[in-house]
């Protein structure tokens, strides 16, 4: 992501709920969350802090649909 101009932060150590709870109180907008599951997969489960749980996709389609966002200047 940080290859595509992408500005990322990486959290670790805490529980999933206390990482989401952090990330909303400090208004970060979208959120990537990447367990086993997700490594497997090649994916990520994007939160959005306006829209809640936006679901699961692949990361290169995750990167094109921010991306895109921001071209466009619209929401994920």
């Amino acid at each position: 992501m940080k290859a595509s101009g992408i500005r990322v932060e990486l959290c670790t150590g805490d529980r999933l709920p206390k990482l989401i709870r952090n990330s909303e109180k400090q208004k970060i907008p979208l959120m990537a969350v990447v367990g086993p599951k997700e490594v497997e997969t090649q994916s990520v489960t994007v939160r959005s802090r306006f829209g809640g749980e936006l679901g699961t996709m692949g990361v290169d389609d995750f990167i094109t649909r921010i991306n895109d966002a921001v071209d466009n200047r619209t929401s994920v």
